[in-house]
C-alpha cells in the first residue's frame, strides 16, 4: 500500500530529459517557449556561457594537430513566483532540468511535467530524448534520540551496517549503495547517515534515503508524461519498503493513493 503524507523530509525532486540532438536555438522560439509555461514560471533569466570544442586532424608535416573553437551559448533559467521551483533549459550538451525545492505532491510533478512536454512539443516538434530521469531525496531528521537508532522508522535491512562498528562514537559516514537494473530502467539507491558535520563524528540523527531512476530507451518527447509515471511508482514502492510504522507516523498519513 502506498501512503500520501502531511509533512515527508523530502528535501528535493529532480526530473531531467536528455535531448538526442541539439535544438535550434532561436529567440523566438525560445520566446514561444516561455509563453506557454510562463503561468508557472513567471521569471526567467537568460544565462550565456562559453562551449568550447575541441577537434583532431593532421597537419601539413603529417603530424597530429589540435583545432580549438569557442562559442557563446544561452541556457534559459525559468522559475515560479517563489523561486522554488527551478527549470534550466540548456542547449549544449542539450537538456532539461527541473528542480523542486519545495514539494507538495505527485500530482503537482506530473501537471508540470505535462506542461513542460508539451510546451517543447508545440515549439519545438516531439524530438527524440535519449534519457529520462528522476530523483528524489529524503532527508529523514529527527530531534530526539540516539543518533544510531532507526530501529523504529528504517528498514532494519538498511540499518544493519551502524551495528558492525565496535565504536560508534568513533563513526563519521555511513552510506550504503544499491544498483538495480529493471527491463526498462535502472535504480540508483543511496541510504544511510551521510553526515553534514563530515568529518567530525556523527552528532545529528539524520537519515538519507536517495533514489535516483533513469532509463536510456529512446522516446519521443510525447512519451515522456508516462515514462514519469512508471519512474514515480517504481521510487514510490521503494520508499515504502524501505521506511517502517515509526517514520510514518511522524510524517502524518493523510490517506492511501
Amino acid at each position: 500500500m502506498a501512503y500520501k503524507y502531511k509533512k515527508p523530509f523530502l528535501k528535493q525532486v529532480v526530473f531531467r530529459i536528455d535531448l538526442a540532438q541539439p535544438i535550434s536555438q532561436s529567440k523566438k522560439l525560445a520566446s514561444d517557449f516561455q509563453e506557454i509555461i510562463k503561468n508557472e514560471f513567471p521569471n526567467r533569466e537568460d544565462i550565456s556561457g562559453i562551449h568550447f570544442e575541441a577537434t583532431m586532424g593532421m597537419g601539413k608535416d603529417k603530424g597530429a594537430s589540435v583545432k580549438q573553437t569557442q562559442r557563446i551559448v544561452t541556457s534559459g533559467r525559468f522559475s515560479d513566483a517563489d523561486r522554488k521551483t527551478i527549470l534550466m533549459f540548456e542547449p549544449e550538451p542539450p537538456n532539461l532540468n527541473l528542480l523542486f525545492n519545495s514539494y507538495d505532491s505527485s500530482d503537482e510533478l506530473k501537471k508540470i511535467v505535462g506542461l513542460i512536454t508539451a510546451a517543447i512539443n508545440k515549439v519545438y516538434g516531439n524530438i527524440l530524448i535519449k534519457r529520462t530521469g528522476l530523483r528524489y531525496i529524503n532527508n529523514i531528521t529527527l530531534n530526539e534520540g540516539d543518533a544510531f537508532d532507526w530501529a523504529l522508522f528504517i528498514n532494519e535491512h538498511l540499518i544493519s551496517m551502524l551495528d558492525f562498528p565496535s565504536d560508534k562514537g568513533m563513526m563519521s559516514r555511513a552510506i550504503g549503495r544499491i544498483e538495480l537494473n529493471k527491463d526498462t530502467h535502472k535504480i540508483q539507491f543511496y541510504y544511510g547517515i551521510a553526515n553534514p558535520e563530515y568529518p567530525n563524528p556523527i552528532a545529528r540523527k539524520e537519515f538519507i534515503l536517495d533514489y535516483d531512476c533513469y532509463s536510456t530507451e529512446e522516446i519521443n518527447i510525447t512519451e515522456v508524461p508516462n515514462t514519469v509515471n512508471i519512474l514515480h511508482a517504481e521510487i514510490k514502492a521503494l520508499f515504502e519498503r524501505s521506511i517502517l510504522g515509526g517514520l510514518r507516523e511522524k510524517m502524518g498519513v493523510i490517506s492511501d493513493e
